[in-house]
């Protein structure tokens, strides 16, 4: 008779736990991102230049 076993990969066995799943860990990186770029995202929504909403209007008047 033969004997087999499997044996353990001891680099699988102590490898530290993740604290967070990588999906949360992105999630949180563009959330800072976002968080970083809101001010000037929210300066452009409430303020845009004359010569923004001419080109604008040019544009919708060519189609």
């Amino acid at each position: 008779m033969m004997e087999t076993f499997t044996s353990l990969n001891r680099l699988n066995c102590t490898q530290p736990k993740q604290e967070k799943p990588a999906v949360d860990a992105v999630i949180e990186l563009d959330m800072m991102f976002y968080d970083h770029i809101r001010p000037q995202l929210d300066r452009l929504t409430r303020n845009p230049s004359d010569e923004t909403i001419e080109k604008i209007l040019a544009y919708s008047r060519a189609k």
